[in-house]
């Protein structure tokens, strides 16, 4: 049990390399991209979580750890924001390659727009919720400035990489709340779980997931100019 987070999150780690394998994804200074991107990513997650750990919204059960932490947050929760982003580009980059037709794109700013307004209703009624709050507050701000401010077209691809990512993102937080590696106080959610997982965690997600394929999209943008 000591060593299952650690498991988990270097886990992640696995589908890249086989998907590399098998379409080379990591070719024309990709990894590079990949890299930083990822490295953003788990930055600005790891920002979020050690403040809310400091507000003590959230809180770790160190004896299911290996027992490294930094600011009172164990080392393999910073590692799992940077492997989960790494995944998810590669799952992003891979399908993209083995399925290049893009039709849904002109559907996504609808769905964007759904989610712009499911962000809005639960920050007007849980906006008292710290967890509730930091979640849907990123997730609103990087599908407005995603949306409205850049101008890079993904979307469509990184909604369905999303759902590709649902899988790992099971294994690994169902493991996380279901051994109560990871607490989370229950005045600072809603109180609304799927799978034991609150509703919150899963937004929170996708947040990552749209942070890290956008600084990808945006490296390698630069990297053509």
């Amino acid at each position: 049990m000591k060593f299952t987070f650690l498991l988990l999150a270097l886990g992640l780690f696995i589908p890249p390399i086989i998907f590399h394998l098998d379409k080379k994804i990591f070719k024309d200074g990709n990894f590079k991209a990949t890299l930083g991107a990822s490295l953003v990513s788990a930055i600005v997650f790891a920002t979020i979580i050690v403040v809310l750990r400091l507000l003590n919204v959230v809180a770790f059960d160190t004896n299911n750890t290996i027992g490294v932490v930094f600011r009172d947050v164990p080392l393999e929760q910073y590692l799992l924001y940077f492997s989960f982003s790494f995944a998810a580009i590669s799952v992003n980059s891979y399908f993209n390659v083995k399925f290049p037709n893009n039709d849904l794109q002109k559907y996504s700013l609808a769905v964007s727009n759904l989610l712009l307004g499911l962000c809005v209703a639960f920050l007007f009624f849980g906006y008292p919720k710290w967890y509730t709050l930091s979640t849907f507050a990123t997730l609103l701000i990087s599908l407005f400035l995603i949306e409205y401010v850049g101008r890079l077209r993904f979307m469509y691809r990184a909604y369905r990489a999303f759902v590709l990512m649902l899988i790992p993102f099971y294994i690994v937080y169902g493991f996380l709340f279901w051994s109560e590696t990871l607490l989370i106080a229950k005045h600072q959610v809603t109180g609304m779980n799927v799978v034991k997982i609150p509703i919150e965690t899963y937004f929170m997600a996708l947040s990552m997931l749209l942070v890290s394929i956008y600084m990808f999209e945006f490296f390698k943008s630069r990297k053509a100019q």
